[in-house]
């Protein structure tokens, strides 16, 4: 992944998808693997565990937000709002199968068939 910029790009998405853990750097695969382990995937001790600033750490959670690899979750037994893994971030971590035709995207997506055959006759 690119220093964040404020924005993910679709090529992030696409790298998420098709290289799942890999595409993040080492530190950022042990952080999700570590919330993903946590009772309900959430954990009230995610930011003191992450070691990052108060500010790298809002830059991680606006990115992964945006990567679909957390949300906001309430916690009944912190009484609190706290970040929690999503189903996305479970699949790219290999905890939960992906199905057939499910594309986990945060905007929608139309996905044509293409005809491979034509495009190498084409060529």
């Amino acid at each position: 992944m690119r220093t964040y910029n404020g924005q993910v790009s679709e090529e992030d998405h696409a790298r998420l998808l098709l290289l799942g853990l890999d595409a993040l750097p080492f530190r950022e695969r042990w952080l999700l693997c570590w919330l993903l382990d946590r009772p309900n995937r959430m954990s009230i001790a995610f930011e003191e565990v992450s070691e990052l600033s108060s500010c790298e750490f809002s830059e991680l959670c606006c990115r992964w937000r945006e990567l679909g690899l957390i949300g906001g979750a309430y916690s009944e037994t912190y009484d609190a709002n706290l970040w929690q893994a999503t189903d996305l971030a479970a699949m790219v971590a290999g905890l939960i199968p992906a199905t057939d035709g499910l594309v986990f995207t945060s905007t929608p997506v139309i996905v044509e068939p293409v005809d491979l055959d034509a495009m190498e006759l084409a060529a």
